[in-house]
């Protein structure tokens, strides 16, 4: 859908503003030279979910996988000083997925040699409601003619 991509392209700094002051709102912040990154990484023409589930959407598509290693997190990417705080926990990597109309923030431990368990630990997680109409109405309120 090349109009989606354009309006994408056209509005990123708007997206990362609404990224920045309502999704991660109280959890941290996207560098913008990061968020370009990642909108260069993926392949915009294959998106097809409502452009208001974009803001959300994109971080599942972080890395190709949906996770960003603890070590990657940090001013240059996401800054995740403010979750940091609030889950006082040891992790490896941020997991990110959309689940039940939330994105799941999970700060995941890596399972480690002979551990009796199966899968990585979920340490701790933020679930952020998604608001299906608060991109566009973020940008209505905020674009500069």
């Amino acid at each position: 859908m090349k109009e989606t991509r354009v309006f994408i392209k056209e509005n990123a700094q708007l997206i990362l503003d609404y990224i920045n002051e309502e999704v991660l709102q109280g959890i941290g912040e996207m560098n913008f030279n990061y968020f370009k990154k990642v909108l260069q990484d993926i392949d915009l023409n294959k998106y097809n979910e409502k452009l208001n589930i974009f803001p959300y959407f994109i971080f599942t598509l972080i890395e190709g996988k949906g996770r960003l290693d603890y070590t990657s997190l940090r001013v240059e990417t996401i800054n995740f000083n403010q979750i940091n705080k609030e889950a006082s926990v040891y992790y490896n990597y941020a997991k990110f997925s959309l689940k039940n109309e939330f994105l799941c923030i999970d700060l995941m431990q890596t399972k480690i040699g002979g551990m009796p368990i199966d899968n990585d630990i979920v340490k701790f997680t933020k679930n952020v409601p998604i608001n299906n109409f608060g991109l566009e109405e973020f940008i209505n309120k905020n674009k500069k003619y």
